[in-house]
C-alpha cells in the first residue's frame, strides 16, 4: 500500500483491484476496522465513510468476514461430524436454537385483576362461613385463667 504525501491522510476512493484483495485479505484473517484503518494509514471514520461512498470497498471487507466465517463454521461442521462432540453442540446450537438452546423462554400472561379479585372472593367468603367467636378471638392468645 503505498503511502500518502507527509502530513496528509490518505484517500481511499482509487484503490487498485490488487489492494482490494489486500483488504479482503486482512478482513478475512481476522482484522478489524480500526486495524484495517491503520494498516492503510487512515483513521477508522475514513473507514466508516468510504463503506457509504465505495460499495466495492465495503464489499471487499464484508467478503473477507464471510471468507472466514465460512471456513470455521466448515471447521466445527466437520469437527462435529468426526465425533468432537464440543463441535456438534456448538453447531446444534447455533443451527437449530429452538430443539438445542441450554434455555428454554417461555411466556407467560397474568392477569392481576382477575387473580386479585378471585382472592378477594376467597377470603370473604371464608370469612362469611367462619364462626363469630372464632374471628374474634382468632388475633389473640388466651390468658391464664381465660376460657379459650
Amino acid at each position: 500500500m503505498e503511502k500518502g504525501k507527509p502530513g496528509r491522510k490518505r484517500k481511499l476512493s482509487n484503490l487498485s483491484e490488487e489492494e482490494y484483495k489486500q483488504i479482503s485479505l486482512w478482513s478475512g484473517d481476522g482484522l478489524n476496522e480500526t486495524q484495517i484503518a491503520t494498516l492503510l494509514n487512515v483513521n477508522i471514520s475514513t473507514i466508516t465513510r468510504e463503506k457509504k461512498r465505495n460499495a466495492q470497498f465495503a464489499l471487499a471487507i464484508k467478503k473477507g468476514k464471510y471468507k472466514a466465517v465460512q471456513l470455521v463454521a466448515n471447521k466445527i461442521f466437520q469437527n462435529a461430524m468426526d465425533g468432537k462432540e464440543t463441535s456438534a453442540i456448538f453447531f446444534l446450537k447455533n443451527r437449530d436454537p429452538d430443539n438445542w438452546a441450554d434455555r428454554q423462554e417461555v411466556n407467560y400472561n397474568l392477569d392481576l385483576k382477575n387473580v386479585l379479585t378471585d382472592a378477594r372472593a376467597r377470603i370473604i367468603d371464608h370469612s362469611d362461613h367462619a364462626p363469630a367467636h372464632a374471628l374474634k378471638n382468632s388475633s389473640r392468645t388466651p390468658r391464664a385463667g381465660e376460657d379459650e
